[in-house]
């Protein structure tokens, strides 16, 4: 029986999930010009794999649009980190290079994220997820784009929900990593993920199919932080020991959760924009990635009498818009603030990640920096 060519069923499945989930503008036969699409590249194995399937089918000097599945025009994006000196700048170097002979617009960002995760009061990896998305946000804005496609795949998918059921989670968490999500909600940018129905050795095959290198980063093979031992010890020992099948046990419950967090998720946009006010971000120096908005204020009459998820989630939102990030609020955590705020009509301020305070002056709740006394 004839070999299924690498090539052909990584550019398939890619096709199918862009297709389900109309995460990409298709071809048509109208003269209407390619929409923009920013590809988050880091010169990893998944990003570029991503960029090249995008650009093969894309229209391009090589393909034109009458032959295109899509009608798009990838720009490169890739941020600076500073993180791994020297390994960084030959990262960079090798995106410019492929994007050179690609012929793809490039845009590169660099960030100070030690300075950042300080000013943020958050760990590395917090403050470095917080500067890509404020990175991607800005290069979208001003390439007029509304999507950003990152790279994402299904075994990324099943390790992140597997992480989080251990942590202790809600639906929000089981349905992490859908096919896309919002980055920029009020400007109507999302992100997009064309390759999370892809298993990573499709990825790997299709790179070697097509003979195309990529950048190794050597922190991803050690097993110091839990992420990669759950990627590197915990799946592998739980396919063997209980479910060959445990990674797509995970994306079933994570396209069930999807499926209800979409219901939720409308219901908190509604609340949100009911009760909510968000205060702007003071002017900030060039080179810093400060989340949009200062603080979130909260009408306190309207708060009490919501049930116990939304109150929650509320809060949640506020702390993950402010930049602050989640990796601290705990279901259990989420539910002591809820109740502080509302045991007493003046609260606080109540410790929260990022170096945030909740506090409550009667009917107002304020989620926002330490106000100066």
């Amino acid at each position: 029986m004839k070999t299924p060519d690498p090539r052909c069923l990584f550019t398939e499945r890619v096709r199918a999930t862009i297709e389900a989930y109309s995460l990409l503008p298709r071809a048509t036969k109208g003269r209407e010009p390619a929409e923009p699409v920013i590809v988050g590249t880091s010169g990893g194995p998944d990003s570029v794999a991503l960029l090249r399937v995008l650009h093969d089918l894309s229209p391009h000097r090589r393909t034109p649009i009458r032959r295109a599945f899509l009608k798009i025009a990838p720009v490169v994006a890739h941020l600076n980190h500073g993180l791994r000196p020297g390994a960084a700048d030959e990262d960079q170097a090798f995106v410019e290079n492929l994007a050179r002979r690609l012929e793809l617009a490039c845009e590169v960002g660099r960030a100070d994220v030690p300075r950042e995760a300080q000013a943020l009061g958050v760990g590395i990896e917090e403050a470095a997820r917080h500067v890509r998305r404020a990175f991607l946000a800005d290069v979208a804005r001003r390439r007029g784009a509304n999507k950003v496609a990152l790279a994402h795949h299904a075994d990324d998918r099943a390790e992140t929900v597997l992480f989080h059921i251990l942590r202790g989670t809600g639906v929000d968490g089981l349905a992490a990593l859908g096919p896309r999500s919002a980055l920029l909600p009020e400007e109507g940018i999302e992100i997009v993920r064309p390759l999370i129905e892809v298993p990573r050795r499709l990825v790997l095959g299709y790179l070697a199919a097509i003979g195309q290198d990529y950048r190794e980063d050597e922190t991803n093979q050690a097993d110091a932080h839990t992420r990669n031992r759950l990627r590197n010890e915990l799946l592998p020992l739980l396919a063997k020991e209980f479910n060959p099948k445990v990674d797509d046990a995970l994306l079933r419950l994570a396209d069930q959760a999807a499926a209800a967090g979409e219901v939720l998720a409308d219901a908190l946009d509604e609340v949100w924009r009911r009760i909510v006010r968000e205060v702007p971000h003071a002017e900030k120096g060039p080179d810093t990635f400060f989340p949009p908005i200062e603080a979130v204020l909260i009408d306190a009459d309207d708060f009490e009498p919501l049930r116990p998820w939304m109150q929650g989630a509320l809060i949640r939102r506020a702390v993950d818009r402010l930049g602050g990030g989640l990796k601290y609020m705990s279901m259990q955590r989420t539910r002591e603030v809820v109740l502080a705020l509302l045991a007493k009509t003046v609260a606080g301020p109540i410790d929260l990640p990022g170096g945030l305070v909740a506090e409550r002056r009667r009917r107002t709740i304020r989620i926002g920096p330490r106000l100066n006394a």
